[in-house]
C-alpha cells in the first residue's frame, strides 16, 4: 500500500478511516524545521501537511504527492517540482464563500462607514454615506474567489470588471471606485500593484485585499492614502499567523487610520475548514486511484 504521512493534522475518525482504507497511514506532529519535515516524510507517497515549513522544503522533496487543506501556499515553480516527481494539490474553492463574505463586509464598511456607528455611545452627526449600488469595481484576479466576488458585486448592483493577463492595468483601473486584489502568488503577480499603480488611481478609490503582500506594495498604498488618492483600504494580513497583531506587517497597516486591518481571519469559518479538509481527502483518494485533482500550476 502507498504510504500517507500527515504532519500537524488532526483527523476526524471518519477521515482517518478513509485514509486507512487506501494507504498505510502515519500521523505525525508538525515539523519543527525544514529538516524535520524532510526526515518525517522519508518514504512517503503522499504528504498531507498543515503548511509548517512546507514551502521552503518543496524543492528538496522527491516523488511525493503533496496536499494541504487551504488554497494559497506561496511562490514556487511547479514545473521544477514535477521534474522531481513532486505534485502539489490545494483545496481550491474551500474557503471561497468565507473570503467573499469578508470582502463584501469590508466594502460596506468602507463605503457606508458603519463601524463607528455600531454600539455608539455618543450622539452621531448626520452624514450621508455612499451606497455600493452603481459603484465600478476592478477585480484583479479571475480565479475561483475573484469570479465569485464578481457575482456578489452584481447582486449588490455594482459594476464589476476583471483585470486579465495581458490587459493594461492602469487603463483597467481608470474610473473605478474600488479595487479588489484577488491575486495568487506567482511570478507574474509579484508586486503587480506597486507604488506607481496606487499613486495613479483616481482620487477617492478604495482598495480591498485578502491576497499576500507579495502581490502589492503596502508602502506604496500608504503613500497614496497619505497623498489623498486612495480613500481607504481593507487588508487581511495573510500569511501572518491567525490572530497575530504584533507582527511588523500588521503594525504597519494598523498605523494608518484609513486602513481596516484584520489579522489573517478572512478564511476563518467552520464551513471553510470542513470544505478544505474534505477537498484534501478527495485529492488523496483521487491520486491513489491514478487521477490527480486540484494540481497547483505556477512558476
Amino acid at each position: 500500500m502507498k504510504k500517507i504521512v500527515t504532519l500537524g493534522i488532526t483527523l476526524k475518525d471518519e477521515h482517518k478511516e478513509r485514509l486507512e482504507k487506501i494507504g498505510e497511514l502515519e500521523i505525525l506532529e508538525s515539523p519543527i524545521s525544514g529538516e524535520d519535515l524532510l526526515e518525517k516524510t522519508k518514504g512517503a507517497d503522499v504528504l498531507y501537511s498543515n503548511g509548517e515549513y512546507l514551502l521552503e522544503s518543496l524543492t528538496k522533496l522527491k516523488n511525493v504527492f503533496v496536499v494541504y487543506p487551504y488554497v494559497e501556499l506561496g511562490v514556487f515553480d511547479s514545473n521544477e517540482l514535477e521534474k522531481n516527481g513532486v505534485f502539489v494539490a490545494n483545496a481550491q474553492g474551500g474557503n471561497r464563500d468565507s473570503i467573499v463574505e469578508r470582502t463584501m463586509y469590508m466594502a460596506l464598511s468602507l463605503f457606508r462607514k458603519f463601524m463607528p456607528m455600531i454600539r455608539a455611545t455618543e450622539n452621531i452627526p448626520f452624514e450621508l454615506q455612499e451606497s455600493l449600488y452603481g459603484k465600478k469595481v476592478l477585480i484583479v484576479g479571475h480565479g475561483t474567489i475573484g469570479s465569485q466576488i464578481g457575482v456578489v458585486c452584481k447582486a449588490f448592483g455594482m459594476q464589476p470588471s476583471f483585470f486579465e493577463r495581458g490587459d493594461d492595468l492602469a487603463t483597467s483601473a481608470k474610473d473605478k471606485n474600488l479595487i479588489i486584489n484577488a491575486l495568487n502568488c506567482n511570478s507574474s503577480s509579484k508586486n503587480l500593484l506597486d507604488e506607481n499603480f496606487f499613486m495613479n488611481l483616481d482620487a477617492g478609490t478604495y482598495y480591498i485585499t485578502f491576497a499576500r503582500p507579495f502581490t502589492y506594495d503596502i508602502d506604496g498604498l500608504i503613500k497614496s492614502i497619505n497623498a489623498g488618492i486612495v480613500a481607504g483600504a481593507a487588508i487581511d494580513c495573510d500569511p501572518e499567523e491567525f490572530g497575530d497583531t504584533k507582527n511588523e506587517f500588521y503594525q504597519k497597516a494598523l498605523s494608518n487610520p484609513k486602513i481596516l486591518v484584520t489579522p489573517h481571519i478572512a478564511f476563518s469559518t467552520k464551513q471553510a475548514s470542513t470544505n478544505g479538509r474534505e477537498i484534501t481527502l478527495q485529492n488523496i483518494e483521487s491520486f491513489l486511484k491514478g487521477e490527480m485533482k486540484n494540481i497547483v500550476r505556477k512558476k
